[in-house]
């Protein structure tokens, strides 16, 4: 687009990024649901179309997140901008922050959730040697790429400029969101808690250091962590630890109290890095000065309703997608 004005990023396009990602999301399963029906689970054919399938998923992330921006000739706030070292190297640090503050929380929910009888999928195939090499380029290479572009790239962005909001409040509103966007996105119970806080990280530290890609490095990092606890060596000594300690209702409820405290104190971290090496503020909108008195003063003509229009309707799509795999999950 060289030569041409780019307009500010508006509530529009990250509207439109989530619907449609989530959109894309619900046609490539079922369709997908179809192509692995008559295939044997854990076979090398049924483990390529997974793959392949997978991937497709991200691609379509990937242009739901463009297209937009690219339709009506705006930039994404945060972007591939180059990051500082400090900024490489705090994503490297949270990114054991978060795992070590969080990562009990989720425990604790997905017991609470097997202790209901839900039996869910697990959330990577670790059976065999190709579908490790699979789930690496999947959720090491790809998913950070294009997951981080869609969520921290054009929905963040979207809510950045989404209204007018006291100063103080713009920020938790951006994480909070985003967070749950990313956790109601992938419609997996068992990963929900998580990545709700681990999204919100993600939002925070792409908020501070301006660019995407320490996010992206914090994501690619602990997924690469989340394949190696889910090695069956790995994830059966933790299992059996796990529900040696959850055996006792005092040691449930140590775990919880312990796992709290732990997660306070990664959000106090993730601040004092983002605050101390980062340290960048979110775009406020531009009140908008040409309307008529006849209409309430948006930042961005009206985009900040459609935008969260299209952001409600994809929360709900996901939402009933969520419960509904938790039904079937309990129900299994």
């Amino acid at each position: 687009m060289s030569g041409k004005l780019l307009k500010k990023y508006s509530a529009v396009e990250g509207g439109f990024s989530y619907v449609g990602a989530v959109a894309a999301f619900l046609v490539v399963t079922v369709i997908y649901s179809f192509a692995v029906g008559a295939l044997e689970e854990g076979s090398a054919v049924y483990e390529v179309v997974s793959f392949l399938f997978n991937i497709l998923i991200q691609l379509c992330f990937l242009v739901a997140a463009l297209l937009p921006a690219r339709n009506l000739g705006s930039r994404m706030t945060y972007t591939f901008a180059k990051p500082t070292v400090r900024g490489v190297v705090s994503a490297a640090v949270l990114t054991v922050v978060c795992v070590v503050g969080f990562e009990g929380l989720a425990l604790a929910f997905n017991y609470m959730l097997s202790s209901l009888g839900y039996t869910g999928g697990g959330i990577v195939s670790m059976a065999g040697a190709l579908a490790i090499v699979f789930a690496v380029v999947r959720t090491v290479l790809a998913a950070p790429v294009c997951e981080e572009l869609l969520l921290r790239g054009s929905v963040l962005s979207s809510l950045a400029v989404c209204g007018e909001m006291k100063r103080g409040l713009r920020i938790p509103f951006m994480v909070a969101v985003s967070g749950l966007m990313f956790a109601l996105i992938h419609m997996n119970p068992q990963q929900t808690v998580y990545q709700f806080f681990f999204g919100c990280a993600l939002a925070y530290v792409t908020i501070r250091f301006g660019s995407i890609v320490p996010a992206i490095i914090m994501h690619a990092l602990n997924n690469a962590i989340g394949i190696v606890l889910s090695v069956p060596a790995v994830d059966g000594a933790l299992s059996g630890w796990i529900n040696g300690v959850f055996a006792s209702g005092w040691g449930l409820g140590v775990f919880i109290a312990v796992s709290a405290a732990l997660a306070v104190m990664a959000a106090l971290v993730i601040r004092f890095v983002g605050r101390r090496f980062g340290g960048l503020e979110p775009e406020s909108p531009e009140p908008h000065t040409g309307r008529t008195e006849d209409f309430e003063n948006y930042a961005d003509d009206g985009g900040t309703l459609a935008g969260t229009i299209m952001f409600i309707v994809g929360a709900v799509i996901c939402l009933i997608m969520w419960v509904s795999r938790l039904v079937t999950g309990l129900g299994a």
